[in-house]
């Protein structure tokens, strides 16, 4: 009998205790939510010459109701993209006690270039709200949001300055004219030079100077430089002795991100030295030998008569 009282006794004492552990039981509700891990990144592929793409992310909505809801969606971004197309569901309705699994497109097919370094957008988040809506009256409203962020595209352009008509400065024969070689980015990510060469076409006898230029390889061209280019001066100086000639000077850099070569090149003209001060001494020696002529001939001339008397003049002597 005392056995039995104790094991009504410790019944009663577990009861509290077990009560306890049971969990509450959470009121229903609905949720929605992402299917990548939270803060992740989502990198997407662009097409490294029209920059477009195609991003689907997926997210699923949870409805613990007893009946089922609908839902509608709205999406926004951290900047205005006007080219970007949203493809989202549409309303949909999500049964009871269930999870559905959805899929949000964002796509750009034509003037995507605010992928680019020049947009300022190159990392962004969408915003992604659900409304649900019962008997066509709106209940509450969840936002998502996902950061997103392009491949990375490299590639380099060099141009020059000063540039007119499409040449160079013009560089007469003994002298140098300096000129500004530009390497600016044409991809969305910094770069850097990892190889540069320059070098003429057509004219051997040139010469460069680069040295303090601040081109040259390991130089990290930044989307925060001055219009994402760098700017280094070379000098150009043509010997004495060379010919007039039509001349290219060519520059070829090397991405570190692609390992990709990219030219540039610019035509410049050399002229020779005036060779017109030996003409101007010839004319000199000719005006004065003929100034020297005419002086000469200007002396007055025998007349006839007086040859004339003097051969009879030499007669009569002769007689006599």
């Amino acid at each position: 009998m005392k056995r039995f009282l104790v094991v009504i006794l410790l019944m009663v004492a577990l009861v509290p205790a077990s009560t306890a552990q049971i969990p509450e039981a959470e009121p229903p509700g609905w949720e929605i939510g992402w299917e990548a891990e939270e803060d992740e990144i989502i990198i997407f592929e662009l097409d490294p010459d029209t920059y477009a793409f195609e991003l689907i992310l997926e997210f699923w909505i949870e409805n613990t109701y007893l009946i089922p809801i609908d839902v509608d969606f709205e999406t926004e971004f951290g900047e205005t993209f006007e080219p970007v197309q949203v493809d989202d569901p549409g309303k949909v309705s999500i049964p009871a006690n269930s999870n559905e699994s959805f899929e949000l497109k964002i796509s750009c097919q034509t003037s995507c270039a605010l992928w680019s370094v020049n947009s300022g957008g190159y990392l962004t988040t969408v915003d992604f709200t659900a409304t649900n809506y019962v008997a066509d009256q709106e209940q509450s409203s969840q936002e998502i949001s996902q950061k997103i962020q392009p491949s990375s595209i490299y590639g380099l352009e060099v141009t020059f300055e000063p540039v007119s008509n499409g040449k160079g400065p013009k560089i007469n024969a003994g002298t140098y004219e300096t000129i500004d070689v530009i390497v600016g980015l044409t991809g969305n990510a910094d770069d850097a030079i990892s190889k540069i060469d320059m070098s003429f076409r057509g004219c051997p006898q040139m010469n460069f100077d680069a040295k303090d230029s601040g081109l040259e390889a390991g130089t990290v061209i930044s989307s925060t430089d001055s219009g994402n280019t760098k700017k280094g001066s070379v000098k150009l100086s043509a010997p004495s002795s060379h010919p007039d000639k039509t001349c290219k000077f060519i520059v070829a850099v090397t991405s570190e991100g692609n390992g990709i070569s990219y030219t540039g090149e610019v035509e410049f003209v050399v002229e020779a030295p005036d060779v017109k001060v030996d003409d101007e001494d010839e004319d000199e020696s000719t005006t004065e030998s003929s100034d020297f002529e005419v002086q000469d001939s200007s002396l007055p001339a025998i007349s006839s008569l007086l040859c004339i008397l003097t051969v009879l003049l030499s007669a009569v002597i002769r007689r006599n």
